[in-house]
């Protein structure tokens, strides 16, 4: 499997609610450069899964351009603070595909400490508008390699 994780890009302090924070200008220039630098990767993707909050679906739209032929698929399994074990089993059940994950801290750093070092106590950080791509034989703790990683 591959393995892409995207945190959102840099969003309002404020909002309504924390699920319509919406990105800032800044946070948009952000999304705009990491979805460039991934372009130059020419990646396959084979499903885009998405935080249904406002600022990951924002930031996600900036990178769906690169796969015409797929659906943004919103996921509450990607809000903050949801379970990546139980993300484990559901990734395991699609098999040897190339998957976008777009979400949120702790949930991503979590999940990128769990598949790359086998622990979530290792504590690596998901920065805002960074990509991550992974390769796992297995998912399962510790069976990830990290391929690269693309900053805005």
């Amino acid at each position: 499997m591959l393995l892409y994780l995207l945190r959102h890009a840099i969003a309002q302090d404020r909002a309504a609610s924390d699920e319509v924070r919406e990105l800032t200008d800044e946070g948009i220039a952000q999304a705009r450069s990491v979805a460039e630098k991934f372009a130059e990767y020419a990646p396959l993707v084979d499903r885009v899964l998405c935080s249904p909050y406002t600022r990951a679906q924002q930031t996600a739209s900036y990178v769906m351009p690169l796969f015409p032929a797929l659906a943004l698929t919103s996921d509450e399994g990607l809000k903050p603070g949801a379970d990546v074990y139980a993300l484990l089993e559901r990734l395991e059940a699609f098999g040897d595909q190339r998957i976008l994950l777009v979400g949120h801290n702790p949930f991503l750093s979590h999940l990128l400490s769990l598949l790359v070092d086998g622990t979530i106590e290792s504590r690596r950080h998901a920065d805002n508008a960074t990509l991550y791509s992974l390769s796992l034989d297995v998912v399962a703790p510790g069976c990830g390699e990290l391929l690269y990683t693309l900053n805005p």
